[in-house]
């Protein structure tokens, strides 16, 4: 039975973020394996400064632990997944990406930084947003947010072009198609990863898999059987 990795997304986890894909794996006889990123969820492990780099060296280890299978990452996730794909091949059957980008394009640095300071003051921003984000992390929220917002808003994982040539993994971008950005970054991955393959959902954002389960779950099903 193959593994699969599930890797939710910011302020996520792993059952809230996929909870339209997990009955549709196991159905297919999959073994799905939620993880819950550091400082996110049930995660054993809090969130540190350096975060992005402690996450993937914690996603590594656990894989190790378990057993080569996918990942499916979801934003967040999804950098972390290709990350792990460039460092460690060997110990992946193949990676699944939504919602994600190489880099942060100049004209949305600014964007970033004003969502930056909006999550900054989420409890006065939006007061149901923090106390849905405590139900699911519990007191070490805010840590986690504070840590996690700060890595990927100004540290940000960039891919460029020799990167994406040394992705070997099977790999699937998925990103919906109502994002100008995430549009330019499967044309900008395909353009320098022939064998990358890259679909976009259609009436989808950047959880493309919450937004069309349906179409999400059938290209998934299809790269899985195939690789």
């Amino acid at each position: 039975m193959s593994k699969i990795y599930m890797l939710h997304g910011f302020m996520g986890t792993s059952k809230t973020h996929f909870s339209n894909q997990l009955n549709f794996l196991e159905k297919e006889n999959y073994e799905v394996i939620l993880l819950d990123l550091p400082g996110h969820g049930s995660s054993e492990k809090v969130a540190v400064d350096d975060y992005f780099e402690d996450a993937v060296n914690w996603v590594i280890t656990k894989i190790k632990e378990q057993g080569k299978g996918y990942i499916i990452g979801l934003s967040l996730g999804a950098s972390i997944a290709v990350h792990i794909a460039l460092r460690e091949p060997n110990i992946l059957s193949g990676i699944m990406l939504t919602g994600y980008s190489p880099f942060i394009p100049d004209e949305l640095k600014s964007v970033m930084e004003k969502q930056y300071h909006h999550f900054l003051h989420i409890e006065q921003n939006d007061e149901n947003v923090a106390r849905h984000f405590k139900e699911l992390h519990g007191d070490k929220w805010f840590d986690t947010l504070q840590k996690v917002l700060y890595s990927q808003t100004f540290h940000y994982p960039s891919l460029f072009e020799t990167d994406l040539r040394d992705l070997k993994v099977p790999t699937l971008v998925l990103n919906g198609s109502n994002q100008q950005h995430e549009i330019d970054s499967v044309h900008y991955i395909k353009t320098h990863n022939s064998m990358v393959e890259v679909g976009l959902i259609p009436q989808a954002g950047h959880t493309a898999n919450i937004d069309q389960p349906d179409i999400y779950n059938n290209m998934m099903s299809e790269f899985l059987r195939n690789n």
